[in-house]
């Protein structure tokens, strides 16, 4: 494709990530945006230098999430135009690809892979649950059987005991809320694990590895501000491991890996935004020769979901090598290989940063300031190259979604267009970010929703009286999904700071949202902003369309029609209502899209128009 303008460039810069090892081979597959979306590719590995790669898949859509089984044959899925409706399909050996299912209406999440089984789940016979269902290897010669129906929550299998006669599940009641199941699946008998433990309070618990027939290891938030690594039994007891909690002090994250044999479990550690990368030996009431690994460069192991990867960090069946995803402020997104033997680390395959100097990118600098409430709340700030203009750079606060998430140092090809552009970018990580415990998280619950943009007005006063880089005067505030609920509530809620707004598939009443975002996902987020059974004056209460008389700044608003999260109804409703008072608004609507901009030439087309609507009035 080419690209009209040198800043359109930095839209092209490749991401890659999500790696998965051969089980006989050193080779690994993993998904990249170079061809301008998501596709598989494979590359081999060879000690200390970059390999070129192999590409596996050609589709117009996306195609994510790669993971290789133990017969050779790789596994992936595939929506179209973002509608998340995924699609299993499997390549052999030989490069034939099969697709695996075939109804387009519904959604195949990947699961666990053992020997003997592929595990997923699928909304098949009700879109608002998903089924447990397992698949014989090899896959072509075997038909799915179900192994399990919930009455509630989301499921994901994420543990099997050695001859698959067990497997442990994670149970989401919302993003914030989970248990631990345990199914016999010859039985059918299914126990909870966490039920008496947590003695119904929301608590988070993630399936790390099954250690022996009683004894499992947990990263929980049980008892416990930040989650932690402990043992929980078959027995329904819960064992933390205090001893290491000097040598851990901050988060830990839903990253980790580890081979069938291997005494060795790897495990990622968030320190404000930074990942560092653990390994240590568990045992039933411990966790032994702990150590940390070193890389390169201060980064981040950057997590997803089915639409790029979810396993960021994978460890080779011979334990030998290590398959990091790995990126930093100047570092593009790229799979890193660790040889476990001398800890010497180099990146599996050369990105593309589409003809950039590297060098030009831009690490942005941590961050903290006193909220309105005396609340320390982080944030990074990236400033320009080039001389400063007289009076400041213009800024641009950019809000992250969620709200149960983080904004973090790694690489993020849009700001680095924006700060090639001019401008100068402010990414805090406001209450109810994660990352930094449950007492943060909770902050924002409810009626306490709206001090979250108290956050950012409070940061805006910060960086008017503190920050003599920034002109004050010209502030956009930008963000999407819940960053776009951001973006609408402080242009409502604190309108006389904002030069423009930039709202990307955002929230604008909380209650059509609820009424019309995609059934499975209705309850998790009802746990989040509260139900419309119980809390409907809050969630008409804290909505922007509600408020938008207050609304003064002009606003441009991005959408995709196939946003079955934030559906199109929430722009379009905005849109409409500021058209009828004679308030300044622009939409972007794009057909082949969903909840944010997976294609290139999309993303170039938005953000350079963004960016032309911005020079003319910030």
């Amino acid at each position: 494709m080419a690209l009209s303008d040198s800043f359109e460039k930095y839209l092209a810069v490749e991401t890659a990530g999500g790696p998965t090892w051969h089980p006989n081979r050193n080779l690994i597959a993993f998904t990249s945006n170079v061809s301008g979306h998501f596709q598989v590719y494979s590359c081999e590995v060879s000690k200390g230098k970059p390999m070129p790669r192999h590409q596996l898949t050609h589709e117009e859509d996306r195609c994510t999430d790669p993971r290789y089984l133990p017969d050779g044959s790789l596994i992936f899925t595939r929506d179209r135009g973002g509608d998340e409706n995924f699609q299993i399909g499997l390549i052999e050996e030989n490069g034939v690809l099969h697709w695996l299912t075939s109804d387009l209406r519904a959604k195949y999440r990947i699961g666990l892979i053992t020997d003997s089984y592929l595990y997923f789940s699928a909304n098949l016979t009700d879109r608002a649950m998903f089924d447990v269902y397992r698949w014989r290897i090899p896959l072509l010669k075997n038909e799915p059987e179900l192994v399990y129906q919930p009455e509630k929550g989301m499921i994901q299998v994420s543990a099997s005991y050695e001859d698959d006669s067990q497997i442990l599940m994670t149970q989401f009641l919302g993003n914030m809320d989970q248990h631990v199941l345990l199914l016999d699946t010859n039985s059918g008998i299914i126990e909870n694990l966490t039920l008496e433990i947590c003695n119904n309070f929301p608590t988070r618990w993630d399936i790390v590895r099954w250690l022996d027939r009683e004894n499992i290891v947990v990263i929980t938030d049980y008892n416990s501000d930040l989650k932690r690594l402990g043992i929980l039994k078959t027995s329904k007891e819960f064992i933390p491991l205090e001893r290491i909690r000097d040598e851990i002090k901050f988060e830990l994250e839903d990253q980790h890996t580890y081979s069938k044999n291997s005494l060795w479990t790897y495990f990622t550690e968030n320190q404000e935004g930074y990942t560092t990368i653990h390994r240590g030996k568990f045992t039933k009431d411990d966790l032994i020769d702990l150590e940390a690994l070193s890389f390169p460069l201060r980064g981040v192991v950057p997590s997803g979901d089915a639409r790029s990867w979810t396993n960021a960090i994978c460890l080779s069946r011979d334990e030998h090598l290590l398959a990091v995803t790995l990126s930093s402020g100047t570092q593009p997104t790229n799979v890193w290989i660790v040889d476990i033997k001398d800890m010497t680390s180099w990146p599996a395959t050369e990105i593309n940063t589409a003809g950039l100097d590297p060098t030009t990118f831009i690490e942005p600098t941590l961050h903290r300031f006193n909220s309105f409430d005396d609340l320390s709340v982080p944030y990074f700030r990236y400033l320009p190259n080039g001389n400063r203009p007289s009076n400041g750079w213009p800024a641009i606060f950019m809000i992250h979604g969620g709200p149960e998430s983080q904004i973090r140092p790694d690489f993020n090809p849009v700001i680095q267009f924006y700060l090639a552009s001019g401008y100068a970018l402010i990414t805090p990580n406001i209450r109810g970010s994660a990352g930094y415990g449950r007492k943060y998280l909770d902050l924002d619950n409810l009626e306490k929703r709206l001090d979250s943009i108290k956050d950012i007005k409070h940061l805006a006063l910060h960086i008017k009286d503190f920050e003599n880089e920034i002109d004050a005067n010209r502030l956009v505030i930008y963000g999407g999904s819940y960053g776009g609920f951001a973006v609408l509530s402080a242009m409502t809620e604190h309108p006389e700071l904002w030069k423009a707004g930039v709202d990307i598939v955002g929230i604008s009443n909380f209650v059509t949202f609820l009424q019309n975002t995609a059934a499975w996902r209705r309850s998790l987020r009802e746990a989040e902003y509260g139900s419309l059974e119980h809390d409907i004056e809050i969630l008409r209460m804290i909505s922007p369309i509600h408020k938008i008389d207050n609304l003064s700044a002009p606003l441009f608003i991005i959408q995709g029609d196939n946003d079955e999260r934030v559906p199109l109804s929430e722009s379009l409703q905005m849109y409409e209502m500021l058209k009828e008072k004679g308030l300044e608004v622009q939409l972007m609507r794009f057909a082949d899209e969903g909840h944010g901009l997976a294609k290139l030439e999309n993303r170039i087309k938005a953000y350079s128009r963004v960016l032309t609507w911005l020079n003319e009035i910030a």
